[in-house]
C-alpha cells in the first residue's frame, strides 16, 4: 500500500453516500411499490440492515489482517487462482454496472433536459468525464466525494422543502396490507439499490484512523437508508400507490409538477437534473476506480490508470445493448444482481469466514 495515499473517516462516510446514491434512487419508489405497495419502506429498512451486516464484515476483515489490502488478503485466504476467478466476476459486475449507470443517465437527460441530443453522445461524454477522476488514487477520489456529499444532502433537503406543500401523507395508508410472500423479492430489489458500498473494500486499508472506520462506514450506510426512506415516503405521499406505479422516475416527475408561490425559475426540473448529474458522477467514479484497481492487480501493474481509458469503449458498447429503458431494467439489472451477489455479498463473507478460521487455527 502507498503510505502517502490516505483517506479520512469523514471522507469514507462521504464516499459511501456518494457511491451508493445514484440512478437507482430515482426509480426505486416505483419498482418497490410494484411489489410491496404501501409497505415498500419495509423492504428498504430490511435490505439496509443486510447492507449494514455486510459492511461490518468488510470492516472486520481488515481488522483480521491489518496493514494489508483487499487483494493481499484475498490471495492469502483463498489462494491466487481461486481469488483471481472471483476478481473476474467482480470486474464483470463493475463494468456492466457502469454501462447501466451511463445508459440510465442518458435516458434521464433525454427525458428531462436534452431531448434532441443523441443517446450515444450523452453516454460517451459522461464516461469520458469520469475517466479523468477515476485515474486518480483513493485520496483524491475521497476528497471529491467529500465535496459531492453536501450536494446529495442538499438535493434531498430541497426536495423535502418544495414538496411539503403538495404531499398527502394519508396516501401511505393502509399499512401492512402487502403479501408477505413478496418480501424476499422486494428485499432483493432494494438491496441492489445500495450497490456502491463495496468501495469500502478498496478504501478501508487507506484510512488514517482504522479504529473509527467502522463507525464512519455505518454512518454512511445509515444516511443512505434515511435518504431512501424519505424519497419513498415523499413519492408515495405525492402520488398515491396507483399513480406511483405508473411513474418510472417519480422524483423527477414530482419536481416537474411543483408550482411554488413566486416561482421565478421556469425549468426547475432541468436545474435539479443538472445537479443530479453531479451526484451520479460521484456514483460512477468509485465503480470505475475499482475496475481499474482489479485490472491493475490481475496484470500486476503499479498504475491502475493504465486501464481506465481502454475500458471506455467496452462500457459504451454494453450500455447500448438494451433497446430501451425497459430492457435495461429487465436484462442488465438481472445480470448485475447475479454477479453482484457473488462479488459484494458472497466474496467478502467467504473470505472473512475462512480467514477467521485460519487466524484462530494459527493462534492455537
Amino acid at each position: 500500500m502507498q503510505k502517502n495515499n490516505k483517506i479520512s473517516n469523514k471522507q469514507i462516510r462521504a464516499l459511501v453516500v456518494s457511491a451508493v446514491v445514484g440512478t437507482g434512487i430515482l426509480s426505486l419508489p416505483n419498482r418497490i411499490s410494484l411489489i410491496l405497495g404501501n409497505d415498500g419502506w419495509i423492504a428498504i429498512i430490511l435490505s439496509g440492515i443486510l447492507v449494514i451486516g455486510i459492511t461490518i464484515i468488510m470492516n472486520k476483515l481488515f481488522y483480521l489482517y491489518p496493514d494489508k489490502d483487499f487483494f493481499e488478503i484475498g490471495r492469502m485466504v483463498l489462494g491466487k487462482w481461486l481469488f483471481n476467478i472471483f476478481l473476474v466476476f467482480f470486474l464483470i459486475y463493475l463494468i456492466v454496472s457502469m454501462a447501466a449507470i451511463s445508459r440510465n443517465i442518458a435516458e434521464i437527460l433525454k427525458a428531462f433536459l436534452l431531448e434532441n441530443t443523441p443517446t450515444e453522445i450523452i453516454i460517451i461524454s459522461f464516461i469520458l468525464v469520469t475517466t479523468y477522476l477515476s485515474r486518480s488514487e483513493i485520496q483524491v477520489i475521497g476528497r471529491a466525494a467529500y465535496h459531492i456529499y453536501p450536494v446529495v444532502l442538499g438535493f434531498v433537503i430541497i426536495l423535502i422543502l418544495i414538496s411539503l406543500t403538495s404531499v398527502d401523507f394519508t396516501n401511505m395508508l393502509p399499512l401492512f396490507q402487502s403479501n408477505i410472500r413478496n418480501t424476499p423479492k422486494s428485499i432483493s430489489l432494494s438491496f441492489f439499490s445500495y450497490t456502491g458500498f463495496e468501495i469500502l473494500l478498496f478504501s478501508i486499508p487507506f484510512t488514517e484512523r482504522k479504529k473509527e472506520t467502522m463507525k464512519s462506514s455505518l454512518m454512511g450506510v445509515g444516511i443512505v437508508i434515511v435518504i431512501y426512506l424519505i424519497i419513498f415516503v415523499l413519492s408515495l405521499s405525492q402520488y398515491g400507490l396507483q399513480s406511483l406505479r405508473r411513474q418510472s422516475f417519480p422524483i423527477l416527475s414530482l419536481i416537474k409538477e411543483i408550482d411554488l408561490p413566486g416561482y421565478f425559475i421556469e425549468n426547475l426540473d432541468g436545474l435539479m437534473v443538472a445537479i443530479w448529474v453531479i451526484v451520479i458522477f460521484g456514483t460512477m467514479v468509485p465503480f470505475y476506480y475499482s475496475a481499474g484497481k482489479i485490472l491493475s492487480n490481475l496484470f500486476n501493474t503499479k498504475e491502475h490508470g493504465l486501464f481506465i481509458l481502454p475500458l471506455t469503449p467496452l462500457i459504451y458498447i454494453i450500455s447500448l445493448i438494451p433497446e430501451n429503458i425497459v430492457q435495461l431494467s429487465k436484462q442488465i439489472r438481472k445480470f448485475i444482481n447475479y454477479f453482484g451477489f457473488v462479488s459484494i455479498v458472497f466474496l467478502p463473507i467467504i473470505i472473512y469466514v475462512i480467514g477467521l478460521f485460519k487466524s484462530r487455527g494459527s493462534d492455537r
